[in-house]
Parts: C-alpha cells; sequence; structure tokens
C-alpha cells in the first residue's frame, strides 16, 4: 500500500472505531471519558481515550465531519509513522492540559482539540505547496483560538448542540501540541542530514 493509501484508511478506520464508541456509548464512553476523580485514582488511559468519545450525536458528526476532511486534505499524504505520532502526541496534550490546567473540568470529550493539532500540523507538514497560504491559515487557527478565549466569547454558543459548553482550552492545548510535533520533527530531520 501506498503512503496515501495508508493513512486514508487509518483514517477511517479511527473513524469507525469513534463511531462504534459512539453506538455502545452506554457502555463504553462512562469508561473512555476524560473523569478526574477516576484518572487519580489510577485510570491514566482516559487522558488518551476522552478524545475518541463524544456528547451525543451532533458533537460526533461535527468532529468526524472535520476528521475525515482533515483526513483526506491535509493528511493522506503523510506517513503513518508521522501520522499516528502527531495524533496520540496531539491527544496526550488535550488530556495532560486538561488535567493540569483546567481544574474545573471533571469531564471532557471530544476530538476538536486534537483536530487543532491535526490542522496545525498537516498545515506546516503541507507547506512545500505554498509555504504563505499554510503559514496564513495556521495563523488563522491561532487567531480563532485567541478570539475563543477573549472574555466576551461565548463558550455555550453551541448549546442548542451540545449539553456541555465548548472546551476551548483543549484546541489550545491541540494547536501547540501540533506545532510543537512539527518542531521535534524538523530538529529530528535535520540531525539526519547532518549525520
Amino acid at each position: 500500500m501506498q503512503p496515501k493509501t495508508l493513512s486514508l484508511a487509518f483514517t477511517i478506520s479511527l473513524s469507525i472505531i469513534i463511531i462504534l464508541f459512539s453506538v455502545f456509548g452506554a457502555s463504553m464512553e462512562p469508561l473512555l471519558e476524560f473523569n478526574r476523580v477516576k484518572i487519580f485514582e489510577g485510570e491514566c488511559w482516559r487522558l488518551f481515550t476522552c478524545n475518541f468519545v463524544h456528547y451525543g450525536f451532533a458533537h460526533l458528526a461535527m468532529n468526524l465531519a472535520a476528521f475525515l476532511l482533515v483526513g483526506f486534505s491535509l493528511l493522506r499524504e503523510i506517513p503513518l509513522k508521522i501520522y499516528v505520532p502527531l495524533l496520540i502526541s496531539a491527544a496526550m496534550a488535550v488530556g495532560v492540559g486538561t488535567l493540569l490546567w483546567n481544574p474545573e473540568l471533571f469531564f471532557y470529550r471530544g476530538l476538536s482539540g486534537v483536530l487543532h493539532g491535526l490542522i496545525v500540523a498537516g498545515l506546516l507538514l503541507n507547506s512545500f505547496r505554498n509555504r504563505w497560504l499554510s503559514f496564513l491559515f495556521v495563523g488563522l487557527v491561532f487567531a480563532k483560538i485567541v478570539h475563543e478565549h477573549q472574555a466576551d466569547f461565548q463558550e455555550n454558543q453551541l448549546q442548542a448542540l451540545l449539553p456541555v459548553a465548548v472546551a476551548v482550552d483543549s484546541h489550545l492545548y491541540g494547536a501547540f501540541a501540533g506545532l510543537f510535533f512539527i518542531g521535534v520533527l524538523l530538529i529530528l530531520l535535520s540531525f539526519k542530514k547532518i549525520a
């Protein structure tokens, strides 16, 4: 299989798994969501798995549509040896960031934080096509995050669709994880060229 096919297959396979988590939501989601009390009791997998469960169909549909779009448009030519660690890094950054810096959040679910990391990294990895356009879009992602952190931003704008307010800090953690991942990747690649 070509890298393009493998990465697209990974995106589709993970999407199916996320859908299955939702289909069996009553039994699966409580075991996988971010639950502050359970994490401190030792259930550390929740720091990672919380990103793959959602608050209802609308939340799932929005995140999955974005994930498939990002997977198809930005990540399909990225080798799995980069794509998978990127996804894991973004997911862990969201989980650990929420644990450390959002003590007010006892529960968290959703892929949007990871999506921000995938978008930032995907744009930068594809910058060889049109570097300035990629940088512009990365700037727009961070401008969106800055807007979400303004005092007048309404975190519950989507309240009609979601039973909870949007955890905008997860977007920040994911985006910085994507940026950090690319920085580390560039350093590693430069060492390979020197060696």
